[in-house]
């Protein structure tokens, strides 16, 4: 059995985790954000913005700072735990910074798809469900586009899993430090 399967699901801290998921609720606002500043009495200036063509980069920007908030949080805890003791294993801290961050991401999506589920399928469906685009779609009223935009967003957890959390050399490639340089001889 490998020591993974052995492993306690780790608690992420609150803060990264509110900030993985406010970040995720914000980045999700891009197209049915309309539906809630439009009930707060604000639907025409947050049309004149025209956020709506900007999907990809709402979604990729939310995923960066996603990962960003995570990294740089558990980073800084990594190098506090490292000051008190060095033989400390990051392990723990590594899985609660991605356990964070997919939650975060997930927010995104899920809040990302019910937004534009109910601005396209539900409010407007008479003008949106008539296209194949919307209508078609795996998730009527959810463009496939967008849910592989969404997709694509998971990519960042890879990305998150290999960024160094400390200046401690890495025990299964001892000769790249956390600086992305090589140990000198």
């Amino acid at each position: 059995m490998s020591t993974l399967a052995r492993a306690p699901l780790p608690v992420p801290d609150s803060t990264p985790l509110g900030g993985s998921l406010a970040v995720g609720l914000v980045a999700s606002l891009c197209c049915g954000g309309g539906l809630i500043f439009g009930a707060i009495g604000l639907g025409a200036a947050y049309g004149a913005l025209q956020v709506s063509r900007y999907i990809p980069q709402a979604l990729a920007s939310g995923a960066i700072l996603i990962a960003l908030v995570n990294w740089f949080y558990y980073r800084r805890k990594a190098a506090r735990v490292l000051a008190r003791n060095a033989d400390c294993d990051c392990g723990t801290l590594r899985r609660a910074m991605l356990l964070s961050g997919f939650l975060g991401l997930t927010m995104m999506a899920v809040s990302f798809v019910f937004l534009e589920w109910l601005n396209h399928a539900v409010v407007n469906a008479g003008r949106f469900m008539g296209h194949h685009q919307y209508g078609g779609a795996v998730i009527p009223g959810v463009p496939n586009t967008h849910l592989a935009y969404l997709a694509a967003t998971f990519l960042v957890l890879p990305l998150l899993a290999i960024l160094p959390l400390s200046g401690k050399p890495d025990p299964a490639n001892p000769s790249r430090s956390s600086s992305g340089q090589g140990a000198k001889s």
